[in-house]
């Protein structure tokens, strides 16, 4: 092989290494900046409500099953998730504490530290209305994408056996989500979409206890 050549082959190589790599520099930039972003604007929403449509696409069903419903938080730790058709019924969280209700039928009470699956789903309703992302990287790889839109994939491996993937889509001015996708294992899925977003109001408190839907 000439000298030339010799030389050109390192220099080749160094130039393929830094295309694969700065545009990942880049891209963890654009996510990092990102997080901050929303997280800034979260700081500034000491309470909201909005309106909600949660649709449950299932293999085994033709169409989607259909729920509409309201949703109000209240910062540090109230948030109150209520279904008003087909069936009303309501979830509340408060600090360590929750509730669940239905019509016609006993509230139930849980703690967040003595049931992992109602921790898990306060976790995840959380996180998307109070913007704290950074927390689930130990459970979950984030990807940034246009729209702006942010992808979560399971890391670890019992969360992967269920769940492929959640898609979170940001009003690109509030930065507040407007739609969640949850893709399961399978095929099936869950997407919720978010309306009528109301910033810092007053909310009784009376909204987050009780069993009283539609107060």
């Amino acid at each position: 092989m000439k000298s030339g050549a010799r030389r050109l082959v390192p220099l080749t190589f160094l130039l393929l290494l830094c295309w694969l790599v700065i545009p990942g520099r880049a891209w963890a930039g654009e996510l990092e900046e990102f997080l901050d972003r929303v997280e800034n604007s979260a700081a500034r929403v000491n309470s909201f409500s909005c309106d909600f449509r949660q649709e449950r696409n299932l293999a085994l069903f033709v169409r989607p099953v259909v729920f509409i419903g309201h949703l109000y938080l209240a910062r540090p730790d109230r948030l109150r998730w209520e279904f008003t058709a087909p069936i009303p019924s309501l979830l509340i969280l408060d600090g360590n504490t929750g509730r669940r209700c239905g019509e016609g039928t006993p509230a139930s009470e849980f703690r967040l530290d003595r049931d992992p699956v109602m921790r898990m789903v306060s976790e995840q309703l959380r996180t998307w209305t109070s913007g704290g992302y950074r927390d689930l990287q130990g459970d979950f790889a984030l990807e940034l994408e246009s729209g702006p839109v942010l992808g979560l994939k399971p890391r670890q491996a019992g969360l992967a056996s269920f769940l492929n993937r959640i898609v979170v889509t940001f009003d690109p001015e509030t930065l507040q989500p407007v739609r969640v996708e949850i893709v399961e294992q399978g095929g099936d899925n869950t997407v919720i979409s978010f309306s009528n977003y109301r910033l810092n109001p007053a909310l009784p408190p009376e909204l987050f206890s009780g069993c009283l839907i539609n107060p």
